[in-house]
């Protein structure tokens, strides 16, 4: 060891001993103690906060993913709601068009096809209490069945209708090209006034 390193050394030494605490009174024991005493045991913790330090990491993870599953959940309790949903005379939900009962609606029925269709034949039947209106007339026929060409993609198809008395009506409409045949429903209220 170099003599520089020496002196280093015992320039140290002098220092820490130079930093030498005095001890407590003779007394301190004893007031610790009583102050000890005095505060009674330590609180028991709960389950929860013995597992706070364990769990404070993934807390923090937790509680995001709680809130997206409550939302998920929400989400899905309301969807079925709503696909139970039944209208007062029975009818599945579904669109319904508002109708004063005198006045004329015009149903804009929408058949999208996937391909070109040379032939389709379609039929659409009123319930008693809707009419087709043609020509500021009302027509007896409660159903009118045509056969016409589809285009690739959507095909609309206008019905003029009546009500002739409020509530809630279905008007159903079919279309067969070839052996196959599709079935849908639109649903019409009709209101007073």
């Amino acid at each position: 060891m170099s003599k520089r390193g020496e002196v280093e050394d015992r320039d140290l030494r002098d220092r820490l001993r130079g930093l030498r605490v005095d001890p407590p009174d003779g007394d301190f024991q004893a007031s610790l103690r009583r102050r000890l005493l005095a505060a009674g045991p330590p609180l028991v913790p709960t389950p929860w906060q013995r597992l706070g330090p364990r769990l404070e990491r993934p807390r923090r993870v937790v509680w995001p993913v709680a809130g997206i599953a409550a939302g998920v959940l929400a989400f899905f309790a309301l969807a079925r709601l709503h696909a139970q949903r039944v209208l007062p005379d029975g009818q599945p939900p579904g669109y319904v068009t508002l109708l004063p009962a005198t006045k004329v609606a015009v149903v804009h029925l929408n058949l999208s096809a996937s391909v070109a269709v040379e032939s389709a034949h379609i039929l659409v039947t009123l319930p008693p209490e809707l009419a087709f209106w043609v020509n500021g007339q009302e027509l007896p026929q409660r159903a009118f069945e045509w056969t016409q060409p589809l285009t690739l993609g959507d095909n609309e198809i206008p019905i003029a209708v009546r009500g002739q008395r409020p509530g809630r009506y279905r008007i159903a409409v079919s279309a067969r090209i070839g052996d196959e045949r599709v079935v849908d429903e639109v649903f019409l209220e009709v209101v007073g006034g």
